[in-house]
């Protein structure tokens, strides 16, 4: 229920855009498809995350989680994943299918979408 209720607001965000964010803007992706439960700053306080059992990852903390360093290769596994067990929990979608699904005769623009947002979300690193 939790994950069609994310579904929806995500679907009437874009609906209300009438257009699907660029692929060369990871901001833009970040804001149409993260921020719902991650919130616009990134840490974890997007409109619907009191909805959801587990509270969104603070994204601006990630490098500071690693000893400093950015685990962009991780964020990108798990953002390609087709499958639900890296995200940890069912209420996070599984971005891989649908990026892909957004650009199906291109697999690299689905790539290029990843790539970007997990670019986007090492700007918002806490210094």
């Amino acid at each position: 229920m939790r994950l069609v209720l994310i579904f929806s607001f995500i679907g009437g965000t874009l609906a209300a855009q009438d257009t699907v964010p660029s692929p060369v803007s990871g901001k833009e992706m970040f804001l149409a498809y993260c921020a719902v439960c991650h919130g616009v700053d990134g840490k974890g306080q997007g409109p619907v995350a009191s909805a959801l059992k587990r509270r969104p990852t603070d994204l601006t903390m990630l490098a500071q989680k690693n000893r400093g360093k950015f685990p962009g290769a991780e964020i990108t596994k798990e953002l390609k994943s087709l499958a639900q067990a890296p995200h940890g929990s069912q209420e996070m979608p599984i971005w891989g299918t649908f990026f892909s699904d957004l650009s199906p005769k291109s697999e690299a623009i689905g790539t290029l979408r990843i790539t970007n947002i997990v670019t986007y979300i090492r700007s918002l690193q806490a210094k």
